[in-house]
C-alpha cells in the first residue's frame, strides 16, 4: 500500500522574492519562446528545442539579458523542454501563454 504525505513549505521573504523571480523568468522565457515558435510557423519553418537552447545561451551573455543569469541555467532549460513538448504535443497555436495570474 501506498502512503502519500503532503507538506506545506513556508518560505522566509528572501526565498519567497527568489521563488517569485524564477517564476517570472520561466514565465518570459516560455512566453518568448512560444511567440518564436508562432513566428517561424508563420514563415512556414520550424525551431527546435535545441536551436532555443543555443539562442538562450546567446541571450544571457547579453548585457541587457542579464537578468537571464539569475536562475539556474537547469530550470530555464526544463521551461524549454517543456514548451517543446506541449508544441510537439498540441502545435504552437494551441499552447497557451503563461500569467502571473493563474
Amino acid at each position: 500500500m501506498l502512503a502519500g504525505r503532503k507538506y506545506r513549505l513556508e518560505f522566509d521573504s528572501g526565498q519567497r522574492a527568489f521563488a517569485e523571480r524564477l517564476g517570472g523568468i520561466c514565465r518570459a522565457v516560455w512566453n518568448t519562446g512560444l511567440e518564436q515558435r508562432r513566428e517561424y510557423r508563420r514563415r512556414g519553418q520550424w525551431i527546435t528545442y535545441a536551436e532555443q537552447c543555443r539562442q538562450l545561451a546567446d541571450a544571457k551573455k547579453d548585457p541587457y539579458c542579464d537578468w537571464l543569469a539569475d536562475a539556474p541555467a537547469q530550470v530555464i532549460q526544463q521551461t524549454l523542454k517543456d514548451l517543446d513538448q506541449a508544441c510537439r504535443k498540441h502545435g504552437a497555436w494551441t499552447v497557451h501563454w503563461k500569467s502571473k495570474a493563474k
